[in-house]
C-alpha cells in the first residue's frame, strides 16, 4: 500500500469515521476511541487493503469490554465462548468474541496499545478456519494454537496444543509491526487533531530502532532468529492468518529433515514459559529451575539454528 503525504489523510479519514460509529454504537470512552483511531488503520496497512473487509468487520464483531478488574499481568485479553445451533437438522458451532480491557487508568498510551493490539491480533488471525469439529470433540482455532473442547460438553475442555507459546511469540512480533506503522504515521502532517494529539503522545515512547514489546521477552529472545529467517516469517504469517495451519509441523519437519523437530520445538517453549512462571512465584529450587530452562533454551536454539540453516532463503 502506497501511502504518502498526498493520501495519507483520506486514508486515515475512512477509519476516524468508522471508529467514531464504532464507538458511538458500542459507547466507548474516548480514550478508547482514540486508540482505535491508531490501530484500525495500522491493521489494514499490515493486512493490505485486500483484507480491508476483514480487518473492519473483526473490530465490529469483537467489541471491547472493560472490566473493573485489575490485573498486574495483563492489560486486556481476547475472550470466546462456544455455542451450538441447530440448522437444518445438524448441530453447528460457533463462537461469541470479545476483547476484556482489565481496569486500565493506570496504564501508559503505549502498553493500552499493546495490549489491544496485540489481542485483535488474535482475533484477525482466528477468522478463518476458526472451528472444526468429528464426533468425538470441537476445536477452537487462535492463529496457531487450539483449543478442543468435548463435543457431548462444549464447556469442558478436552486437551490444548503445544503450540500456544509460540503463538504468542508471533503475535508479539506482528504487534510490534503493527506499533512501528502507526508510529510511521509521525512522518506525515496529520490533519485530524484528535488524531494528531494520540499519535504525538505516542513519539516519545518509542526509540529510532522501532518498538520492542516486553510480552513473552525470554521466549522472543531465544527465537529471535526465527522471526527473523524470511522463510519461516512469511509462510508462517500467511499460513495462520488463513487457517491453514495443520500443515505446518509437516513443513518445518521437511526443511530440517528430522522428525518432530516442530512439536519439540513448541512443547519447549511451552514448558520453558511454565518453568518461568514457576520460577517467579516460587521461593525455592530457583537454581535447579533455572538450569531446566536454560538447557530447554538450549535445545530450542539448536532447533532453531538446524532450520535456518537448511532454508535456501532466510
Amino acid at each position: 500500500m502506497n501511502i504518502n503525504q498526498d493520501n495519507i489523510n483520506d486514508f486515515l479519514n475512512k477509519y476516524i469515521d468508522f471508529t467514531n460509529n464504532l464507538s458511538s454504537k458500542n459507547n466507548y470512552p474516548n480514550n478508547i476511541k482514540h486508540v482505535l483511531y491508531l490501530i484500525i488503520p495500522a491493521f489494514v496497512m499490515k493486512y493490505g487493503i485486500r483484507e480491508e473487509r476483514n480487518i473492519l468487520s473483526c473490530f465490529e464483531n469483537v467489541p471491547i469490554y472493560i472490566s473493573d478488574k485489575t490485573n498486574k499481568l495483563y492489560t486486556a485479553y481476547f475472550n470466546r465462548r462456544l455455542y451450538s445451533k441447530m440448522e437444518d437438522g445438524l448441530i453447528k458451532y460457533y463462537s461469541s468474541k470479545e476483547v476484556v480491557i482489565n481496569n486500565y487508568y493506570d496504564t501508559t498510551l503505549i502498553d493500552l496499545i499493546d495490549s489491544l493490539a496485540h489481542e485483535f491480533n488474535h482475533a484477525v488471525n482466528s477468522i478463518a478456519n476458526e472451528i472444526k469439529w468429528n464426533d468425538e470433540e470441537v476445536s477452537l482455532r487462535t492463529g496457531l494454537s487450539y483449543i478442543h473442547f468435548f463435543r457431548s460438553d462444549i464447556n469442558k475442555v478436552k486437551s490444548r496444543s503445544k503450540d500456544i507459546t509460540l503463538e504468542e511469540i508471533i503475535n508479539t512480533k506482528q504487534t510490534e509491526d503493527i506499533i512501528n506503522i502507526i508510529n510511521s504515521f509521525n512522518n506525515y502532517s496529520i490533519l485530524n487533531e484528535e488524531f494528531a494529539n494520540t499519535l504525538y503522545s505516542l513519539k516519545h515512547d518509542i526509540d529510532d530502532k522501532g518498538y520492542k514489546s516486553n510480552a513473552y521477552f525470554f521466549q522472543s529472545y531465544i527465537c529471535k532468529e526465527l522471526m527473523k529467517n524470511r522463510t519461516f516469517i512469511p509462510t508462517i504469517e500467511n499460513l495462520r492468518f488463513k487457517g491453514n495451519v495443520d500443515d505446518i509441523e509437516k513443513w518445518f519437519d521437511d526443511i530440517t529433515n528430522i522428525p518432530g523437530s516442530y512439536h519439540n520445538l513448541t512443547t519447549l517453549l511451552d514448558e520453558i514459559l511454565k518453568d518461568e512462571s514457576y520460577l517467579i512465584k516460587s521461593k525455592w529450587f530457583k537454581k535447579y529451575k533455572i538450569n531446566k530452562i536454560r538447557a530447554k533454551s538450549r535445545r530450542v536454539l539448536d532447533i532453531v539454528d538446524i532450520f535456518d540453516k537448511n532454508c535456501i532463503y532466510r
